[in-house]
């Protein structure tokens, strides 16, 4: 089997990725990464949003080669549990089971309940899941066509007898640029949207994206840099049609530990305290 299709969640998301990873701001977060003698991988993750502390731990456990599981318990009393079985049945299926416990407070003891089934091959890649409590039955399957890769996606609700949520989305793929279109339609409100990738050198790279939600006038754009000023250290950059400037700056402190610093600026009301900064310390020993 050669390279696996791209699935239609990640068509144009080198562009996504782009403009909206490392811009975690509002918050500071202090996550760890660790592995016990006997396979355990735990990820405890401190976040303080304002005056507001919160926390999760995470565990991860590799039952057999093709098994896994997943426990994630958070100090709001959220616990998320996932199983997942990879290439089980057959190569390039994975199937997965996945359950969240009801808020604190709230009748019912689980709020959530998945089973999902995806595959991937080097001719298409298709997913499907179906949650019990909520009856939403999602689908989604993506083909590649030489340097074209397209796919639709939709979200069924049982209880309601509707589609809810529908999408369609091609991109073009070149060594040195990804272009990519998408049409969205949720709740009835259409919107149309594109991305523009760019890889000007080893070091930098450009990004743009646009929207346009049909049933408003406004056409949301955000462009983007990065760019790599050694192995260990790269900045980020970014504007949008709201006039909110971010910027970013990732550096490897030690073998151990990468930090991220990020900053949002309100460039249309610099006198007003919209600003906002952020900060995540990676720990993984």
């Amino acid at each position: 089997m050669g390279k696996a299709v791209t699935v239609f969640k990640d068509i144009g998301k080198v562009a996504k990725d782009l403009l909206g990873k490392d811009y975690d701001v509002g918050k500071t977060k202090v996550e760890v990464k660790t592995k016990t003698s006997n396979g355990i991988e735990f990820k405890p993750v401190a976040t303080k949003t304002g005056d507001t502390p919160s926390g999760t731990l995470e565990a991860k456990y590799k039952f057999m080669p093709w098994l896994e599981g997943t426990c994630t318990i958070g100090t709001s009393g959220a616990l998320d549990l996932n199983i997942e079985a990879a290439d089980a049945i057959t190569k390039g299926l994975v199937l997965t089971a996945e359950c969240s416990k009801e808020k604190p407070g709230k009748p019912g003891l689980l709020a959530s309940a998945n089973l999902i089934a995806e595959y991937k091959s080097d001719v298409f890649s298709c997913k499907t899941s179906y949650d019990y409590y909520k009856s939403d039955l999602l689908a989604s399957i993506s083909t590649a066509v030489k340097d074209i890769t397209c796919g639709i996606d939709c979200s069924y609700n049982a209880s309601k007898a509707a589609i809810t949520k529908y999408a369609a989305a091609a991109q073009f793929v070149q060594p040195d640029f990804v272009a990519m279109g998408k049409y969205e339609d949720k709740g009835g409100k259409g919107t149309l949207s594109c991305s523009y990738y760019h890889k000007v050198s080893g070091d930098m790279q450009l990004g743009v994206a646009v929207a346009k939600p049909l049933a408003k006038p406004d056409m949301n754009i955000e462009f983007g840099c990065a760019y790599k000023l050694d192995k260990d250290t790269g900045v980020k950059a970014k504007v949008d049609s709201e006039g909110f400037l971010g910027c970013s700056y990732k550096q490897k402190i030690s073998p151990l530990t990468t930090m991220t610093l990020a900053a949002q600026v309100d460039t249309v009301n610099l006198a007003d305290n919209k600003h906002k900064f952020g900060l995540v310390l990676n720990i993984t020993p």
